[in-house]
């Protein structure tokens, strides 16, 4: 067996959060571990990189007992992590961040900087990645640097891999890539453990699959053996009946319109209207303006030209914060980075964009703040300890749900969810989808972004589809197909301009 957890346990602050774990992995598996948003994978991936140190339970490699004392010694045994939200260093250049730790000498003293590059570019091409090694990590795209870190863990000869959430920012294409890159070194002999909130992939690419509810083992088997309703209900503890709510059909006034809305090289000629009680989703490969154009509407980027009309009235929103006072709520789909505040609490995070509402003398009424989160966190099922815990200690679907929240207690008119289930788990998505669901009865317009399709398909009442910056195709969600909208997200059917 080349790795063994067993009978792992682990508390934080009376907190019991593994309880008698265990999980083993064979050479040349992949093993998928799944289970809800706190449900303690990351605390088992932690202990088995030798960040944290068990309670309890032993740790085999190669059929051998170690206590890993931290994670340099872990990767010692050849066992390297791949964050959902990889570690880099950001002022590095790729090659750097490669090789750091493992850099080639010359001369047994000075760093071979000419061979740290060449070996890079050959990794990076055996990977299918076009990035120059050269270039400052800060500069490469988001979604990339997740294949840079398996870059990384392949200079350091790993053979047991954790993958926490490795596909969730990557595009269709890249993520056939990597499973591609899995698959080969699955056949090296290298163990993966796959850690995903995305259960349709478990079929297409892992052997076994382990469930983990509340810090404990649930079941293990063989994924031939078992199916997603199955691996689901194991998941939550209960038999998950409907995904997605009801599709809403009647919709209200016009709420929002966009006309030739311009940004070059982002944005170009787009055109839409939402509706009161409608939910249009928004699909398009990374680079297809997408995000860009959730950003000029919520007027955190400005437009080149074109016209924004809300509620009739043209707005040319020079702030964030005047999208903010004509109720427009903006979840992105960064949360560490530009969504949340990791450094404050739950409570500031969740109401840091209605504080006028909380204000008395311009400070802020702390039983008003504190009254706004709970409500907000029972309404949202948010698992915390107590409102004013350290947001960064939250799993990152509760995260995403306290992004939210932030903008329901705000009663926004119009919600922008970019990418708004992202790392979040089968059952709290249906929750969001529930909540979104709510706002568009009680006549709110939503803008989904996603690159989820089969997402789209179960919520939105329209799908917009953008290429190279355009809307490329408005369909209406009767008898289209996921296979309709790759087509049209990937330029292969006729650019339909559309003012609705």
């Amino acid at each position: 067996m080349l790795l063994k957890l067993n009978h792992i346990s682990k508390s934080f602050f009376d907190n019991k959060v593994l309880n008698n774990m265990s999980l083993e992995l064979k050479a040349g598996e992949i093993h998928a571990l799944i289970g809800g948003n706190g449900a303690g994978k990351s605390t088992l991936i932690n202990i088995a990189s030798g960040v944290f140190k068990p309670d309890c339970g032993v740790i085999e490699v190669d059929d051998k007992k170690f206590h890993f004392d931290c994670p340099q010694s872990a990767q010692r045994k050849g066992i390297s992590v791949i964050h959902q939200i990889p570690n880099l260093v950001q002022g590095m250049s790729v090659a750097d961040n490669i090789f750091l730790g493992n850099q080639p000498k010359k001369f047994k003293f000075f760093v071979n900087h000419r061979k740290m590059k060449i070996e890079a570019k050959r990794i990076l091409d055996e990977l299918g990645v076009s990035i120059n090694p050269k270039e400052k990590v800060s500069n490469i795209p988001v979604r990339q640097h997740y294949l840079i870190s398996i870059a990384k863990a392949i200079v350091q000869k790993s053979k047991i891999l954790f993958m926490d959430e490795p596909t969730a920012n990557l595009t269709e294409q890249e993520r056939e890539n990597l499973f591609r890159i899995i698959k080969k070194y699955k056949d090296q002999g290298v163990g993966i453990v796959f850690i995903t909130h995305r259960l349709n992939e478990i079929h297409e690419i892992c052997d076994k699959v382990t469930i983990i509810r509340d810090g404990k083992h649930v079941a293990t088997h063989r994924v031939k053996d078992i199916t997603l309703k199955e691996m689901t209900n194991l998941m939550l503890g209960y038999n998950l009946k409907h995904y997605y709510p009801p599709m809403i059909t009647t919709t209200g006034k016009e709420l929002l319109r966009v006309e030739h809305v311009t940004q070059k090289p982002y944005v170009e000629d787009v055109n839409l209207i939402l509706h009161e009680g409608e939910i249009i989703g928004i699909a398009g490969l990374a680079g297809s303006g997408k995000t860009e154009l959730a950003k000029i509407i919520f007027g955190q980027s400005k437009k080149d030209s074109g016209s924004i009309y809300w509620k009739n009235n043209e707005v040319n929103f020079k702030h964030p914060i005047h999208a903010v006072h004509n109720r427009f709520g903006y979840v992105n789909d960064d949360r560490l980075t530009s969504g949340l505040f990791m450094n404050m609490s739950v409570a500031n995070n969740m109401t840091i964009a209605s504080l006028e509402t909380q204000n008395i003398l311009k400070l802020v009424n702390r039983n008003i703040e504190a009254d706004q989160t709970l409500e907000k966190v029972i309404d949202l099922n948010i698992k915390v300890d107590h409102i004013d815990q350290n947001i960064q200690y939250l799993s990152g679907g509760n995260q995403q749900k306290v992004m939210l929240g932030r903008w329901l207690i705000t009663e926004s008119d119009l919600y922008i969810l970019d990418e708004p289930t992202i790392g979040v788990d089968i059952g709290s998505r249906t929750e969001i989808y529930l909540k979104i669901h709510e706002l568009a009865q009680e006549g709110k317009g939503v803008i989904v972004i996603s690159s989820d399709t089969t997402e789209l398909l179960g919520l939105c009442n329209r799908i917009l589809v953008m290429y190279r910056g355009r809307i490329v195709a408005n369909l209406k969600n009767d008898n289209i197909t996921e296979e309709d909208i790759i087509h049209h997200m990937n330029g292969m059917s006729p650019c339909v301009k559309t003012s609705s």
